[in-house]
């Protein structure tokens, strides 16, 4: 386990690594930039919730009160959902709109719409969640991009920019705007459900080894 907590550490100093790459890279080179843009695009708060929650972690282990088992499966969780959700909204929609041509930046941009979530993935199976989740978890987990939602259609109307085309409300026509975040809305939730059963069958695997090793 040791290896483990070691790379969660290593993970959220690449995280940070990737975001400090990009905003430098970003800075020099479009006179427009704007760290309010920046820090508005989904990816980036969900890469840095990964990165804190992992720091807080160490952190707590290093005062030798570790986490409740019960708050970090459901926190994993959420965060196993939003990344998901930003990896799969990237590869399927967004990609082909975004163009860097600093290899350093193309380096930091494919790992933080990729490395979070495998490495969640990764750590979920490795350290096997100790409680089980309810299928109604994934419902407090959507609070968080409902509040984002929310935020940036107020920030778009007052300032006419989204960070995201599919939320841009005045290019996409009200009944394209529904379609769009109603089929985005009924994919999160099935992953969001998804997760909750993939944490659930971890749990159920774990326990039944430990019943056998008594």
């Amino acid at each position: 386990m040791r290896l483990l907590y070691t790379l969660r550490l290593v993970l959220s100093f690449l995280v940070f690594l990737a975001i400090g790459t990009i905003i430098i890279s970003l800075s020099q080179s479009r006179p427009d930039f704007s760290y309010l843009n920046f820090f508005s695009y989904f990816t980036n708060q969900s890469n840095l919730l990964v990165a804190f929650f992992y720091v807080f972690e160490a952190m707590k282990r290093w005062q030798v009160k570790p986490m409740n088992r019960y708050i970090f499966d459901r926190t994993r969780g959420a965060l196993t959902l939003y990344m998901t959700m930003t990896t799969s909204i990237y590869w399927l929609f967004l990609h082909k709109l975004i163009h860097f041509t600093d290899p350093a930046v193309i380096v930091a941009n494919i790992f933080q719409h990729s490395g979070c979530m495998i490495f969640l993935l990764i750590d979920t199976v490795w350290d096997r969640p100790q409680s089980r989740l309810c299928k109604r978890n994934f419902l407090v987990w959507l609070i968080f991009p409902l509040v984002y939602a929310v935020g940036i259609m107020i920030q778009g109307m007052l300032r006419a920019w989204y960070p995201y085309p599919f939320l841009d409300i005045e290019k996409l026509g009200v009944q394209n705007w529904i379609l769009w975040n109603f089929s985005i809305a009924v994919n999160i939730s099935l992953i969001g459900i998804a997760i909750v059963l993939f944490n659930n069958k971890l749990f159920a695997s774990r326990s039944s080894q430990n019943s056998e090793s008594v």
